[in-house]
Formats: structure tokens, C-alpha cells, sequence
């Protein structure tokens, strides 16, 4: 994993591939994680990992089956992040659709998988305005997987 100037990597990542500027940008709180995200009202959530050369593109219906919207099966990393959405709809703090660039110096593995979940539970958290840290994205991300991740 590349670690030099991540959210420089971040910002051209995501101009490359939404060509657009994100609206937010941030650290994950307990990790070495960038996410830049821009909430929409798509329905869909289009989320790429640079770093795994990676793109997934799911809404509510399809992280519901663990698929993406072409009804491929999420890899585990997208997996974490729509178990995510649900479990965060599931305590009423909710994101209609955005698109999301995730860097980091996260070794693949278990790792990884969490810290993506919890970059996705941070971008939702960050969107309503909430205050958190890395307990409580820690907390969203175990319960997540209690229920979602088989």
C-alpha cells in the first residue's frame, strides 16, 4: 500500500473518477484512512479504493443481498461498507446515495475490511453532523459483521 501524501492521492483519485470536487474530506478516526465524499440523491453508493485499483457500485437493494447494482458479489472490503449502510439505516441515521475515494496504509485483510467499514460508518456519521470516534465506529463495524458479514 502506497502511504506518501495520501490526501493528495485522495483529491486526484476522486476528481479522476467523479470528476468532480468531494464535498468533504477527512482522516478516519483511528486509522490511517482518507476518505473524500460527496453525499447524493443517486440511491446508489459508487465507492473506489485506489489502492486495490478498485471500483463497486451498490444501493440499499443490492448491500442487502451482499451484491452490486450489475449483481456481481461484493468483494469483502464493499461488503463491510454496505453492511455499513444498513446497519447505520437501521439506527436512523441514513445517506440517500454518494460517491466515496478511500486511501490508506491498511494491510489487505481483516484489517482493511474494518477500516473500510469504518470509513463508511465515519462518512455517514461526518454527512449528519455527529460526533464520534473510533469506539464508535469500531461499534458500528462489530455489530455490522455480528449480523451482515457471513
Amino acid at each position: 500500500m502506497q502511504t506518501t501524501n495520501a490526501p493528495l492521492r485522495l483529491l486526484a483519485s476522486f476528481m479522476e473518477a467523479f470528476d468532480a470536487q468531494p464535498a468533504e474530506v477527512f482522516q478516519v478516526a483511528g486509522r490511517e484512512m482518507w476518505v473524500a465524499a460527496t453525499v447524493e440523491e443517486s440511491g446508489k453508493f459508487c465507492i473506489i479504493m485506489p489502492d486495490l485499483d478498485a471500483r463497486i457500485t451498490f444501493d440499499h437493494r443490492s448491500a442487502r443481498q451482499q451484491r452490486s447494482t450489475t449483481n456481481r458479489p461484493l468483494p469483502t472490503w464493499a461488503a463491510y461498507c454496505a453492511g455499513t449502510l444498513l446497519e447505520l439505516g437501521y439506527r436512523q441515521m441514513d445517506i440517500p446515495g454518494a460517491n466515496l475515494a478511500i486511501v490508506g496504509s491498511e494491510p489487505p485483510g481483516p484489517r482493511l475490511n474494518y477500516a473500510c467499514g469504518m470509513a463508511f460508518a465515519a462518512t455517514v456519521l461526518e454527512h449528519h453532523s455527529q460526533h464520534y470516534d473510533d469506539a464508535l465506529l469500531l461499534d458500528v463495524v462489530d455489530a455490522m459483521r455480528r449480523d451482515y458479514i457471513k
